[in-house]
């Protein structure tokens, strides 16, 4: 068939959706967040073509969502990228790994490097694992393969040196927890201290002896013990923590930094793999080049003759990769980057270069707002890889609110009208131009003007006086740039992709920020969601030291950071638990008449305690295995509402606990209207236009701009007094036009209450939005880390020297 026919699509809040999508075609699915996009595509379309595979080789037979629509004919293999997946990764993945093309250079080094040490050198010897840093034969035994090992500020940790030994002795112990364990091993230890250096638990460590000191911080037992010459049995406290932070046992937020390796500086391959050259360079140099400087490397080392021809078969098969790195705007990475510590959008990029370079035909592609983290400039590159994927026989169907790409499509779907139980209807199917000219569509009515919320605040750049000035940052790529941020305004950051954003704002800015406060020791501690402890969240940021300094900024209390790292505290938490709702909540059931006269306290509407369904343990299902494969059956006895029966018969206004869960927000702040606090909250996210998703919808299935508003509204909820500098890392992430005006509303509305806002973002439709903008460039990795320039909107599309300035729109009224 050359096309894909859907007939009667109900899932979630579709509305009977009929469609057909022409095949081999580049199709874009738009509409405001909410309208039903992800809940065709991604959740009916894609899953039903999943189903088809596995049950055509024998493993699945009851797990398709078949009464959730009633014909789907023409569907082809289908590749989904998703936001939500491609966050889910190994911290010690690289982008090397990824792309296969640290393997391929370690084939290269084993058939063709050349040892230094030239007496004892033997080809046969060389295996492709001793060139890989993730290969026991290959990583450099000091750093395991990282590249940096973890330093810790012991003096910002521990007590002054006036402290007696016993008080340092106990908070290595128990640093960070608040009750120490008390053991009698542990008191031992430092009883045998004090007998070898005949001290009391009461001494002062500033009183010991050097020796003495060195071996109270630093000792470490021996393995091996003599019974003629026995061994002190103790362990210094910087070895205790040292062991309770490889262990997982604590964290030193801000305190434990990134240090190179020692031993490999960087290059996380042991000695003998560094003393390996291939034309001048072992694969060390080669993993920490950027995609663009190892794609010379690799065109020039080709016009030599002298290599074999498997070697030039697998530096053919390396060049491909780079050109497709180079297509979709990734050339500036480096092999060894890891991709925790890449956005959403570097991520999506790099699983389109992946599918680029394998070649496929007849296959469906489904992406999920491919350009988030791309500028103006960027986006043509992205869509010449569509149109690619499309020329070799593909269909690429791509959900997506940007202009550029919408522009583009040779087909548009649009959903809506609105989101939640006011969307889920095909609004439009078609050319541009009737889309264009539809009058009930939001998304086309974006295209066709442009208006700005007005804003409740003046800003006058002259006359502002409360700002701070970031100086000599050399951070990562930036070039020793110096940037003055205004304040009690909204400030934009932008340029191209690895131009320098983050490593200023959130590499830079923020540990200095925080230095700054310690120090001030004044007002509310500042909050950050990239700290590794916020909210019991896993962390993978790679900690880096900050190389910058930071004027004062006496009238700042604090400063909150939103970016769009999935929250994982518990598999089970969702949104009412993370929005902080959730609580008031319970305490409404554990009041109701019904609750007390079984003796229900609010513990027993968790279902994290013992309220939880005692079979699935309150998430709703159960789990199983196939092979490889995990699937998730819904709870026989609960019937997926993650309680026991007993919690389910409490009722309030005729829902019970798991009916709530159930609920849209919009529809459970109508359902809680008497009690303020519960209403207010839950505005606050309709608000932000998130009124769609459910209250107990998993933080897993939430997309990185979903995540992202989540935190915002938890922030706001919390309210937060005095003068706070609010950071948010491309805000405007699976926005349409439509509910980016409402994020702008909130976003003024932190302003007029007297806080800052800086948005790191490369929508012109916010840049243009906001009050001062700061530009990085002019390219990106060793070709950023500039600054290009400042100013208001308008000072920049003046600029020629601005490549954003070309892109900014009218500047709003104020």
């Amino acid at each position: 068939m050359d096309q894909i026919e859907v007939a009667g699509a109900r899932l979630h809040n579709l509305k009977n959706v009929n469609a057909v999508i022409p095949k081999k075609k580049f199709v874009v699915v738009t509409g405001v967040s909410g309208s039903g996009k992800s809940s065709f595509l991604l959740d009916t379309l894609h899953q039903e073509s999943q189903h088809l595979y596995l049950r055509a080789a024998g493993l699945s037979h009851n797990f398709s969502q078949a009464d959730s629509f009633d014909l789907i004919r023409g569907l082809s293999p289908t590749i989904a990228v998703e936001q939500r997946i491609v966050g889910n990764l190994n911290p010690r993945s690289v982008v090397g790994t990824s792309t296969r093309l640290l393997n391929l250079l370690a084939l290269v080094y084993a058939n063709e490097g050349e040892s230094l040490d030239a007496a004892h050198h033997d080809r046969s010897e060389f295996t492709p694992g001793m060139f890989l840093f993730n290969s026991p034969h290959g990583q450099c035994p000091e750093c395991q393969g990282r590249g940096s090992v973890m330093q810790v500020d012991w003096q910002a940790i521990f007590p002054d040196r006036n402290a007696s030994l016993e008080e340092l002795h106990r908070f290595a112990y128990f640093y960070p927890k608040k009750k120490f364990e008390d053991k009698a091993y542990i008191e031992k230890r430092l009883v045998n201290f004090g007998e070898r250096f005949g001290v009391t638990a009461s001494t002062r460590f500033s009183d010991l002896s050097s020796e003495a000191q060195d071996v109270f911080l630093t000792y470490r037992p021996p393995r091996s013990r003599s019974k003629s010459q026995p061994q002190l049995i103790f362990y210094g406290i910087h070895t205790v923590m040292e062991e309770r932070l490889k262990r997982g046992e604590v964290k030193v937020p801000n305190l434990q930094t990134a240090k190179l390796c020692p031993a490999c500086e960087g290059h996380r391959i042991q000695e003998r793999a560094m003393r390996v050259r291939w034309h001048g360079a072992h694969i060390g140099d080669l993993g920490r080049m950027e995609a663009s400087e190892l794609q010379a490397f690799i065109r020039n080392v080709q016009n030599h003759r002298d290599k074999r021809d498997v070697t030039s078969r697998i530096l053919h098969e390396i060049l491909k990769t780079l050109d497709a790195l180079q297509l979709v705007g990734l050339s500036y990475l480096t092999l060894y980057r890891e991709l925790p510590t890449l956005s959403g959008g570097e991520l999506q990029r790099l699983h389109i270069m992946l599918q680029l370079t394998a070649k496929f035909d007849s296959v469906i592609y489904i992406f999920d707002e491919p350009t988030a983290g791309l500028h103006e400039t960027e986006k043509s590159q992205m869509i010449s890889s569509f149109r690619q994927l499309r020329d070799d026989g593909n269909t690429v169907i791509v959900i997506e609110h940007d202009e550029q790409v919408i522009r583009s499509a040779d087909t548009i779907l649009d959903f809506g009208p609105g989101a939640g139980r006011l969307g889920g209807t095909l609004l439009y199917s078609g050319s541009l131009d009737g889309f264009l000219a539809h009058e009930t569509s939001l998304s086309a009515a974006s295209l066709r003007s442009n208006s700005w919320p007005p804003k409740s605040y003046s800003y006058d750049s002259k006359e502002t006086k409360s700002r701070f000035t970031i100086s000599d940052a050399r951070t990562h790529n930036l070039q020793g740039i110096t940037v003055d941020v205004p304040l009690h305004c909204m400030i934009g950051v932008c340029g191209v992709s690895g131009s320098g954003k983050s490593s200023l704002i959130l590499d830079s800015l923020l540990p200095k920020l925080d230095e700054q406060l310690a120090r001030r020791g004044a007002g509310p501690a500042p909050k950050s969601d990239l700290l590794p402890e916020s909210d019991g969240e896993e962390s993978d940021q790679v900690l880096v030291r900050s190389v910058a300094e930071l004027s004062d900024a006496p009238d700042l209390d604090g400063y909150i950071v939103v970016t769009q790292k999935l929250p994982r505290r518990f598999e089970t938490s969702c949104v009412a638990t993370f929005l902080g709702v959730w609580d008031a909540i319970r305490k409404v059931f554990a009041a109701q008449e019904s609750a007390i006269r079984l003796g229900l306290d609010a513990g027993a509407f968790s279902f994290n305690s013992t309220g939880a369904c005692s079979q699935c343990g309150g998430s709703g299902h159960t789990k199983r295995w196939m092979g490889n494969l995990l699937f998730r059956d819904l709870c026989t006895l609960c019937d997926g509402a993650r309680f026991h029966a007993e919690v389910l018969q409490v009722r309030h206004r005729e829902k019970s606990i798991a009916d709530i869960l159930n609920l849209s927000v919009e529809d459970a702040q109508c359902h809680f209207e008497e009690h303020p606090k519960i209403r207010k909250m839950l505005g606050t996210l309709v608000e932000i236009g998130m009124g769609y998703i459910s209250m107990g919808q998993s933080l897993t299935t939430l997309s990185g701009g979903e995540t992202q508003r989540l935190k915002l509204a938890r922030e706001l909820v919390k309210g937060n007094p005095g003068h706070y500098l609010y950071v948010l890392d491309e805000p405007t992430v699976g926005l349409s036009r439509y509910d980016t005006e409402k994020l702008l509303i909130l976003l003024n509305r932190l302003v007029s209450s007297g806080h800052s806002v800086l948005v790191i973002e490369h929508d012109p439709y916010v840049l243009s939005f906001c009050d001062h903008l700061i530009e990085l460039g002019h390219g990106g990795g060793s070709q950023g880390g500039r600054l290009v320039a400042t100013g208001t909107p308008s000072e920049l599309k003046a600029n020629v020297a601005s490549v954003t300035g070309r892109y900014l729109m009218s500047s709003p009224s104020t």
